[in-house]
């Protein structure tokens, strides 16, 4: 555990979770909040739809720019500029006032989605080669835990403060992230490296172009891409909406059970990251094998998820079957996004994860809304059912698809080596 107390990790990943913790509170709090005022899902649903297109947007035009840029004073600004951003929602919590909010949640998504992007280059540009491969799978953990627990106390906040409370807890927390910030350390050699071998003369769209060619013509690239969205999407998103329909549909628990399997979300979450980093220390996770992991632990969170139905019945194999599902998508996201910042080019780092949270913010929203639909329609379980099937089959599709551009990869090796072709097994 040692080597998570060191300085510049311990003080990045705390300002990362606390920044992510205030900024989810806050929005699992205007939901709640409005939709109490208004009884209006639609209204509740859009403040989600526009923090999450947030996402798309710096994702695809904002991460080019943060590339050429020093991650550490870069992520200071960017909290300093979000707190003051989300304190002007003070003048704006009344229900009539909910146009100008969501142009407030809008600006507001920006910048937290902008210090996200950054702290991913501040993973190659603070530390070392062989820190930042130590790091990037426990770094990608502090999303999780921190939407679960804000989730847990987000639901029940409300009865104990204001609204403005929550708008006060939320400007803090980036202003505590902005001032841990400020302590710690850039590896000097590094950050002059993804600094230098940077284009800043590169246009927006050629910049674009770049990072989804980086994602489509490298496989371990694109198989991590393929695999995060797929955890954030049939798995995340989707639980995430399930949870706050069966404490009420199955066990009559209402607010109070939501709140727990959030926290139980949480907790899971946690869980999943240390046991994935048990085995990866410990060299069971390979670029041999990193298939099979995949896809065997794709294997068991459907099988549980799938299962889920089931215990309606019994609340405790109910969590049960929920936290095992949790840690196995959290180890898949972790594990998938350890190789994906492995393999990319440092130099375009935070570009090839920008597209990455483009194309998976956009579709958690799609999933989220299907999934919402055939809730409201099938209910849970045929819901949960059909979501599993269809990531099953997303599964085999992209699998092929993989095995297409590993061949075109040793193909091109081939070529560029001038070595007889022969055809190999993809592992």
């Amino acid at each position: 555990m040692s080597v998570y107390l060191k300085r510049n990790f311990l003080l990045t990943y705390l300002a990362q979770f606390i920044s992510w913790f205030g900024s989810k509170l806050l929005m699992i709090s205007y939901v709640a909040f409005i939709f109490k005022e208004t009884s209006n899902a639609t209204s509740s649903a859009l403040v989600f739809a526009i923090d999450w297109g947030t996402n798309l947007v710096v994702g695809l035009f904002v991460t080019q720019w943060i590339d050429n840029k020093n991650a550490k004073y870069l992520i200071v600004w960017l909290n300093v500029a979000a707190a003051c951003v989300t304190l002007v929602f003070l003048g704006f919590t009344d229900p009539s006032w909910y146009a100008a909010a969501i142009v407030i949640i809008f600006f507001r998504g920006l910048l937290n989605s902008a210090v996200n992007a950054a702290r991913i280059k501040a993973l190659v540009q603070l530390f070392s080669k062989e820190e930042t491969d130590l790091y990037s799978p426990v770094f990608s953990s502090s999303q999780p835990v921190a939407v679960g627990l804000s989730g847990a106390v987000g639901i029940v906040i409300l009865n104990y403060t204001s609204f403005a409370g929550v708008i006060v807890i939320n400007s803090l927390t980036f202003l505590v992230a902005a001032v841990l910030m400020m302590f710690t350390r850039p590896n000097e050699e590094r950050l002059r490296e993804s600094i230098a071998q940077g284009n800043p003369g590169e246009s927006k769209l050629a910049g674009i172009k770049r990072a989804f060619s980086i994602i489509a013509n490298k496989e371990q690239i694109a198989s991590a891409v393929f695999y995060i969205i797929l955890a954030v999407t049939t798995f995340q998103a989707t639980y995430e909406l399930l949870i706050s329909v069966i404490p009420e549909v199955w066990f009559g628990w209402g607010p109070s059970g939501t709140a727990m399997f959030f926290l139980i979300e949480s907790i899971a979450a946690v869980v999943g990251l240390f046991g994935y980093q048990y085995f990866n220390r410990r060299g069971h996770f390979t670029d041999v094998n990193h298939r099979k992991v995949a896809l065997t632990i794709i294997l068991g969170a459907s099988v549980m998820y799938a299962a889920l139905p089931a215990t309606q019945n019994s609340l405790v194999v109910c969590a049960a079957f929920f936290t095992v599902v949790v840690m196995l998508g959290t180890a898949l996201w972790t594990h998938q996004f350890k190789m994906m910042i492995a393999k990319s080019p440092e130099e375009k780092i935070a570009s090839v994860v920008g597209a990455q949270t483009a194309m998976g913010y956009s579709l958690m929203g799609v999933f989220a809304l299907i999934f919402s639909l055939g809730l409201n329609g099938l209910g849970p379980s045929p819901t949960v059912w059909i979501n599993v099937a269809c990531g099953g089959l997303l599964v085999l599709g992209w699998e092929y698809v993989a095995r297409r551009i590993k061949e075109k990869e040793r193909r091109l090796a081939a070529t560029t080596d001038g070595a007889p072709l022969e055809r190999t097994t993809v592992s």
